[in-house]
């Protein structure tokens, strides 16, 4: 299989070092996928500027969130937004905003199972 181009391109750009945008790590780079930041049904367009780096594991977390957790979810585009304006890799600062948005999202999950039981 052959990896998109935009993707490529993207690596060069954002140089990702084997994690993906929202932290999770890149097993194999056909593994990528490009999640469009807005939605092409709202006026987002085919670009890399209106792309987020993500494993297909994170893109399916990612739509997760939109429905479960729209907040987090939005956030979470206005940081991949961010990123992309910069052109450059990811800082410690971006991944730590993305890992306490996630932290936030897992505990949330972990007490709804607890109240269920």
């Amino acid at each position: 299989m052959i990896m998109n181009e935009d993707i490529e391109l993207m690596l060069k750009i954002y140089e990702p070092n084997g994690v993906d945008w929202m932290g999770n790590e890149i097993k194999s780079l056909l593994d990528l996928t490009r999640h469009h930041i807005v939605k092409k049904e709202k006026g987002g367009i085919d670009n890399i500027s209106n792309y987020a780096l993500l494993t297909k594991d994170s893109h399916i977390l990612l739509h997760y969130l939109e429905i479960n957790y729209n907040h987090e979810y939005n956030y979470l585009n206005q940081l991949f937004l961010e990123l992309n304006e910069s052109l450059t890799k990811p800082t410690i600062d971006y991944y730590e905003k993305v890992k306490y948005i996630m932290k936030r999202v897992r505990k949330d999950i972990k007490n709804k199972r607890r109240n269920r039981k």
